[in-house]
């Protein structure tokens, strides 16, 4: 949901809005909204309670409220780089697996040739 909101100038009749169809019309009047103009120049189609939150939004907080409030300030997280070696272990862990069971095998029948002849 956005956070930036134009301010609302102004409610328009519905008969001065341009660039609705008359069933667009009706179809947001029947949904209780109201057509508004904003800064930009845009219509917006608001409900009541939303065009009093857009209002409320754009009060300023007094001065002293704002010297006295404390702003949390977080850090940015740095991401934890893990060692070559185990990226390596973590991406290719089947593979070493295979290899080292074929080094295995290739040893014992290299100390045990009988086992072929």
């Amino acid at each position: 949901m956005a956070r930036k909101h134009a301010a609302i100038l102004q409610e328009l009749e519905i008969d001065e809005v341009e660039g609705y169809t008359e069933a667009q019309k009706r179809y947001y009047t029947s949904l209780g909204f109201k057509p508004y103009l904003n800064e930009d120049g845009k219509v917006k189609w608001l409900r009541p309670d939303q065009h009093s939150l857009r209002i409320n939004d754009k009060l300023k907080r007094p001065f002293v409220a704002r010297l006295i409030s404390h702003k949390k300030v977080q850090f940015p997280r740095r991401r934890r780089h893990r060692p070559a070696l185990v990226k390596f272990v973590q991406r290719n862990w089947l593979f070493i697996i295979i290899v080292t069971i074929v080094i295995v095998a290739v040893v014992y029948l290299i100390r045990n040739p009988q086992l072929i002849f």
